[in-house]
């Protein structure tokens, strides 16, 4: 039987599945990024930030499966990869590198036909312009304009686009006369893996101010907690402490026992109920 030539192509792929399917066991972390409208000065910029840091490495879908299963990626991480994604290498931790990759990004004019990530609006207040055709524009936009002061004046907030909807050819031009950029451009992380755990974008874009005060809360919480059930910690001792003491002196004034730090209130206590018997005795002629 005659063995099958294979092509050149077919050879090139086996051996790019190859070598990645040996890169990825070296490092702890392998993430995808989205490739689709991804311009390549934004990642450039994303590669350029985490030089020595991470690797990226964008090959067709088909090779990056096979090298993912290869490379023994569980099944959901590879089933997550099937589209335009590249793929990160890296030993940083995927919270760290999800941080990184949202610091790079940056603004966007928009382009006709791309849908509006969130209502965009245009707001209200002086424009760079003065009085001429681009007043006409702007009212033709649907824009209450007038002219202050020799400039163009938009007079009240106006959503241009809803969210979702597709930007027009004319808003699209108005927006970026105006210089209103509303598009988040950079390496988006979809998921991560690493240990045996995959982290999907939900996960990882975390609020770090609302995960501080949510670690800050629960602490607090923790602390009351222990003081209340009188569990002896750390942080709530000193407290059970000062607890314990304002319940025995309350107790020993309470109760009249005599004791050097109380006998001033007990002594007050009893002048105070002598007072009111004193007041409710009829006095003698």
């Amino acid at each position: 039987m005659v063995k099958e030539k294979k092509s050149a192509n077919r050879l090139k792929k086996e051996k790019d599945v190859q070598l990645l399917s040996q890169e990825i066991p070296k490092y702890p972390v392998v993430a995808l990024f989205k490739l689709a409208s991804l311009p390549t000065r934004y990642l450039q910029k994303a590669k350029s930030k985490l030089r020595g840091q991470a690797e990226f490495r964008i090959v067709k879908g088909a090779v990056m499966s096979r090298a993912l299963k290869a490379a023994s990626l569980p099944d959901d991480f590879i089933t997550a990869s099937r589209g335009s994604y590249g793929l990160i290498l890296t030993s940083m931790s995927p919270f760290k590198l999800f941080k990184e990759l949202k610091r790079s990004r940056g603004a966007a004019y928009a382009k006709p036909g791309q849908a509006a990530p969130a209502d965009i609006t245009i707001p209200a207040g002086e424009t760079p312009f003065p009085a001429g055709p681009v007043l006409s524009e702007f009212k033709q936009a649907g824009l209450d304009v007038k002219i202050v002061g020799g400039k163009i004046h938009i007079s009240k907030d106006k959503v241009m686009v809803k969210k979702g909807e597709p930007i027009s050819d004319g808003a699209a031009k108005i927006l970026q006369k105006l210089d209103i950029k509303p598009f988040d451009i950079g390496v988006e992380l979809d998921s991560a893996f690493r240990g045996g755990v995959l982290y999907t974008r939900d996960v990882l874009d975390v609020d770090e101010q609302e995960y501080l005060n949510n670690m800050v809360a629960g602490f607090s919480n923790a602390r009351n907690l222990a003081v209340e059930v009188a569990f002896p910690t750390a942080s709530s001792i000193s407290l059970l402490l000062v607890k314990a003491h304002r319940n025995a002196r309350n107790l020993a004034v309470s109760e009249g026992i005599p004791e050097k730090e109380v006998i001033g209130l007990i002594l007050a206590k009893a002048q105070a109920h002598a007072s009111a018997i004193s007041a409710r005795v009829p006095q003698s002629a």
